[in-house]
């Protein structure tokens, strides 16, 4: 079966997907803070290990990401791979967006203006199959 068009159900798949990717990304990384090791070398890593692991956070995150990922087969499994990840990208906003709140983060004008032409990309790589697609 020959993936499909971009439609609004498919859409909310990928805005489902992005936002789950980007709440598990804050639940890991919350998870990893309050293990109380901020630099991992070689007398740290055991000890880094065996907290990681007892983290709760960072079990839901894994959790979240699983469930992110049967989401994202089954978008595949509608949408072309070319179209599918520019469109999921939106999680290059969204992750940073939750850092600065939900983990107090700061995030530079630099940083910001680079993820802006990152979604600008994102939209022109999306026009740029759309057209190809209404050409033919």
């Amino acid at each position: 079966m020959k993936p499909g068009h971009l439609t609004l159900k498919i859409i909310a798949l990928l805005v489902m997907n992005d936002l789950l990717d980007s709440v598990a990304q804050v639940f890991m990384k919350t998870g990893l803070l309050k293990t109380g090791i901020h630099s991992i070398d070689l007398t740290t890593i055991a000890e880094f290990t065996v907290r990681s692991a007892a983290s709760p956070y960072l079990w839901a995150g894994l959790a979240i990401y699983v469930i992110s990922f049967f989401l994202w087969i089954v978008v595949l499994s509608r949408i072309e791979l070319s179209i599918a990840l520019p469109v999921s990208s939106v999680c290059y906003l969204l992750t940073p967006l939750f850092a600065v709140v939900f983990l107090h983060e700061q995030v530079s004008p630099v940083r910001w203006l680079g993820i802006s032409l990152i979604i600008a990309g994102i939209y022109f790589v999306s026009e740029s199959k759309r057209k190809s697609m209404e050409a033919s």
